[in-house]
């Protein structure tokens, strides 16, 4: 949100859009990049059926507490995505489309004075947590 954001302000402060040349091409590596890491995640997840005992081993040695041993950064960045596995896939999916969200309040804006983005960017905030806790609960 923060990178739209100054996207958004980049614009407003500069006076033009320099960012239509390439648009297309921002929007086209996002999508291939988020089709990569789903079509990853997805196939991985149509596999949990047959390694249903795979992950029960898996999940009960999770819960042990573990000895810190020194693997360097890649050895902790190994053990960083073995923890948070199955927040990543969600939380690249989210993260794509709230840039995508911003891209196109900033789209519609173009066309407005930068006092009329405040409330409907409130308001779909608002709808958006509102949509999200009915669907938690």
């Amino acid at each position: 949100m923060c990178t739209g954001g100054g996207i958004i302000g980049a614009f407003y402060t500069l006076g033009k859009d320099n960012w239509a040349t390439t648009e297309y091409y921002w929007e086209g590596s996002f999508a291939i990049f988020a089709s990569v890491i789903i079509t990853i995640i997805g196939g991985a997840l149509l596999r949990v059926s047959r390694m249903r005992e795979k992950w029960r081993v898996k999940l009960s040695l999770a819960m042990q507490p573990k000895v810190e041993t020194s693997g360097g950064k890649k050895g902790s960045f190994k053990r960083f995505c073995e923890k948070y596995a199955m927040f990543m896939l969600p939380f690249i999916t989210v993260l794509r489309e709230g840039l995508e969200a911003v891209v196109f309040v900033a789209g519609v804006s173009f066309s407005a004075p930068a006092t009329a983005v405040p409330l409907p960017v409130f308001c779909g905030l608002a709808a958006g947590a509102a949509v999200g806790y009915i669907i938690y609960k």
